[in-house]
């Protein structure tokens, strides 16, 4: 299977040292170790490090700033609640000093304003076009780079362990058994990756 939206690539993973870089026995394995741990990376963050082409609606707010609940990278089109499309030129994505952008605000200067639909409903008419998400993977910045970078080494530890378990290993070494019969895994992340995903779920 391929990798989808994963925050490291199966290449990567295959160079890490405790890996057969010329066995491709367990690829299907790994791949889908990867791709499920970058979506672990998501639900425990709260927001998702690549760009998502979505269309998200919204309600008529009370003011010429429209909130928004997951962070922007771009805007494709901005519709209006009448469905007109609102010009790039009327608006400014808030904060227009970094991204991602978490509001759109109309300017002080357009004449523009929030419109409901023809039958005067308001809930879920202004419709947002566009790329979402913290980080897009293929900017260039200092700021995405390091995001990417930590997103990136965090997936590589977090599947690795992963795959070790799978053959009876832990973090720390091999699973043991104690005279009672329990069986002693050690633990699943390591502190040095739980230190970075801390950190991941920080950023605002």
């Amino acid at each position: 299977m391929a990798i989808t939206n994963g925050y490291c690539t199966l290449a990567q993973f295959k160079t890490l040292p405790e890996i057969d870089s010329t066995n491709a026995t367990d690829d299907t394995f790994v791949e889908e170790t990867i791709t499920r741990i970058s979506r672990e990376i998501d639900r425990e963050c709260g927001k998702w490090f690549y760009a998502r082409t979505l269309t998200r609606t919204y309600d008529i707010p009370p003011d010429r700033q429209l909130d928004l609940d997951v962070p922007l990278l771009t805007v494709t089109t901005l519709t209006n609640g009448d469905a007109t499309t609102i010009a790039a030129t009327d608006y400014t994505l808030f904060d227009p000093n970094t991204s991602p952008y978490y509001a759109i605000r109309l300017k002080q200067s357009s004449s523009v304003i929030w419109l409901p639909d023809s039958d005067g409903n308001i809930q879920n008419v202004l419709s947002v076009a566009g790329t979402w998400g913290y980080v897009s993977r293929s900017a260039t910045d200092d700021r995405s780079v390091q995001l990417i970078r930590n997103t990136e080494t965090l997936c590589l530890i977090w599947s690795l362990a992963e795959y070790k378990r799978r053959y009876g290993f832990g973090v720390e070494g091999k699973s043991t058994v104690t005279a009672a019969g329990v069986v002693i895994t050690p633990t699943a992340l390591p502190d040095s990756a739980r230190m970075i995903l801390e950190s991941l779920k920080r950023v605002y």
